[in-house]
């Protein structure tokens, strides 16, 4: 079907006058045949245009003069309307008015109706006739006394001025004081207050008399509040800020009063940092260090700078490589029960977490792919079954390596506790045509790795689902032009956004780095499909039950590794309100609930994900310059896993790795450790009951035969 080009907008409605660097706003409709959205553009007559957007918009002017506005609309396929009728607008300079007037026996200059710019100055001179005095100038109704000279600054609004005059040798008339109590402030709770009335004038210059009276807030007791300055302590405060107000009274010696008020905001006292190191100084071990804030063994050598920070004999260096506490003395406690403490570990320069008669498991044999063999850009990586010299030892973990022959980088480094003898590379990971060199590694129970097995060679096929290289699979590419971001911009015309159909097409996904200031790319973007074995199958690991539009995978690059990201994902359709933001990772097979790093809109139609290279939300678990996110919304009435990313860890130039036997982030391989040995244990059991009841029987056999 044609496209077909949006009705001319009606004539903008808006103000038809207006003053220098005001803003105005403007508002026009207009509607398309196809049912298409609009976006708007403003010509301002001045010279220049809106960008294209809303139906609204403000501008101002700089010079005066009568402009003509108009607009037109444009829809998503680029097709635009032609000018709306004018809507004209009037622009003048704005200005105030000064009335000015004297009594007999003297003049002021200028006077009558002096006009005067917005935000100007205008000084007027007051001379009295020969043998007459000032007597008084009052400045909109209120004495500032008998002054020849008086200036209004930054005019803003219409004033009058006014002059009178007396007989040199008469008496003059009393004058009222000015109060001036002085100017707002703000105080932190607990801390003394001082009010200033000094700022206050007698027009004769006589001695005042100084009345301070509380008008609102938190009572508190004023000291001298018959000064000119008066002071109160500030009193604590439950909310963060509470205000209290006060009125200063000064009476001349004629009796004429005059008064003036001031507020004072009470604000809750901040901690005490003397060393300006974020840690309040009665939290902070060394307050006047702000290299050290800790002390654990009380030492009086601050944690950064002791080698030792729980005094248990052993440094904090080695323990840490061990994944031993360096902060709980655990001198006396043996990690891998070999009868042998720690601390005799240490001593001796052996590892604390295997036995010392452990022996390591025989290395892998690999299976495929190998012999140069072309395979899928997501390969299944293969090795035979584990053997131990030691019976008693079982299967832990297997660390799985692939290197890119060209250049021999490091592309993958897994441990991972359950792909043990097999192992599904993930998405995005691999390069089409390209040669790669492979290995693995197994781990008994007590973390004693093998040598690793032969290296395996393999090539990857062309990746012939994006033909056009613009990392979009081309079945999965939208048919249509789109704008999912609503800017105006299609997307298809965009560099910082990619789209693509989920859910067979029935639903799009699209996702956004503008705005970002470390994402350089987004290199590819796939829709995947949830119930696929690789995701149907782990339903006990925290799958949501229902995904309404699918699951994306997205590599992202980024300025520097380690960078942190944020991009926005935009949906076609609203997320349900009980839905949360998943992400799946590939290398343990565990579904993760991301809603700690993940934003929805108000209309639930995009949502903010915030991503780390190597960390929160990058599938490929090491800051490389490189973000993996599989990824989508999700519904379950089932617990999901917690968590924050993909697999944990860190290697040299890898661009996946997951953490290693005996760190902390690898709370699930011990927890799968654990299950091995009590299978284990069950099978041993079951062997020696099963030994004990031959061994009764044939007693029991003998027995008989002996009868």
């Amino acid at each position: 079907m044609p496209n077909h080009s949006p009705s001319t907008p009606s004539k903008p409605s808006g103000p038809t006058s207006g003053y220098l660097n005001s803003s105005y706003s403007f508002s026009i409709s207009s509607s398309d045949p196809d049912g298409d959205p609009l976006t708007f553009q403003f010509d301002w007559g001045d010279g220049t245009t809106s960008s294209w957007g809303s139906s609204s918009w403000a501008h101002s002017w700089v010079s005066p003069g009568t402009y003509c506005v108009k607009a037109k609309a444009r829809d998503v396929h680029g097709a635009t309307s032609g000018w709306s009728s004018c809507k004209n607008i009037q622009i003048t300079e704005q200005t105030h008015t000064i009335t000015a007037s004297a009594s007999s026996n003297g003049n002021i200059a200028p006077s009558g109706v002096v006009t005067v710019p917005n935000g100007s100055n205008k000084t007027f001179s007051i001379q009295p006739a020969s043998g007459y005095r000032v007597l008084d100038v009052r400045v909109d109704n209120k004495s500032v006394g008998a002054l020849n000279i008086y200036t209004f600054e930054n005019v803003t609004q219409n004033h009058t001025i006014t002059a009178s005059f007396a007989l040199t040798n008469q008496p003059p008339v009393n004058q009222p004081p000015i109060a001036k109590a002085g100017s707002d402030q703000t105080v932190e709770e607990r801390n003394t207050c001082a009010l200033n009335g000094l700022g206050s004038k007698d027009p004769e210059g006589k001695t005042l008399q100084y009345t301070w009276n509380q008008t609102g807030g938190i009572n508190v007791q004023l000291s001298n509040p018959n000064k000119a300055q008066a002071t109160f302590i500030a009193p604590g405060i439950g909310s963060d800020t509470e205000k209290l107000t006060f009125k200063l009274t000064v009476t001349d010696n004629g009796g004429l009063k005059n008064t003036d008020t001031c507020s004072v905001y009470i604000t809750k006292s901040k901690p005490r940092d003397s060393d300006d190191d974020g840690v309040p100084d009665d939290q902070d071990a060394f307050p006047f260090d702000p290299s050290e804030t800790e002390d654990n063994d009380k030492d009086g050598v601050g944690n950064n700078a002791d080698k030792d920070d729980d005094n248990d004999g052993m440094t904090d260096v080695w323990e840490n490589k061990y994944g031993l506490d360096p902060l709980f003395n655990d001198a006396s406690e043996d990690a891998d029960g070999d009868g042998v403490t720690n601390l005799e570990e240490f001593i001796a320069g052996t590892d604390p977490m295997i036995p010392e008669e452990n022996s390591a498991p025989d290395p892998p044999k690999i299976q495929s792919p190998d012999a140069d063999e072309v395979v899928s850009l997501t390969p299944t990586l293969k090795i035979d079954g584990f053997y131990d010299p030691d019976a008693e030892d079982v299967h832990s973990e297997t660390r799985w390596k692939i290197y890119r022959k060209a250049d021999n980088a490091c592309v993958l480094d897994v441990i991972s506790v359950s792909a043990l003898t097999s192992l599904q590379v993930p998405n995005l990971i691999l390069d089409e045509e390209t040669t790669y060199r492979w290995k693995a590694s197994f781990y008994d129970n007590h973390g004693a790795p093998s040598e690793w097995s032969d290296m395996a060679i393999f090539s990857t096929e062309v990746n012939r689902d994006d033909s056009d290289n613009n990392g979009i699979p081309d079945n999965q590419e939208i048919d249509t032009p789109s704008d999912m971001d609503q800017d105006g911009i299609l997307d298809e015309d965009e560099d910082t956004i990619k789209c693509v159909k989920t859910n067979g097409g029935d639903t799009q996904m699209g996702v956004s780095f503008e705005g970002s200031n470390t994402v350089v790319e987004i290199e590819s973007i796939a829709s995947e499909d949830p119930n696929a074995p690789v995701y149907a199958d782990q339903q006990s690991s925290g799958q949501p039950e229902y995904f309404p539009l699918g699951l994306i995978s997205f590599k992202l690059a980024i300025d520097h590794p380690g960078d942190q990201a944020e991009v926005t994902v935009y949906l076609s359709e609203a997320a349900p309100e009980e839905s949360i933001w998943y992400k799946y990772d590939p290398i343990e097979e565990i579904w993760l609930d991301f809603s700690d790093n993940a934003v929805f809109s108000s209309d639930r139609k995009s949502v903010k994900l915030f991503l780390e290279d190597g960390g929160a939300g990058d599938a490929d678990g090491i800051a490389n310059g490189i973000i993996v996110d599989p990824s989508g919304v999700g519904s379950s009435s089932a617990s999901a896993v917690s968590g924050g990313g993909g697999s944990g860890g860190s290697s040299g130039g890898c661009f996946i790795h997951s953490a290693a036997y005996g760190s902390s982030k690898n709370r699930q391989a011990v927890f799968l450790q654990a299950i091995r040995m009590s299978h284990v244990f069950a099978i041993l059991s079951l062997l020696l009951i099963l030994v004990v009841i031959r061994i009764s029987i044939s007693l029991r056999v003998k027995q008989i035969l002996k009868d």
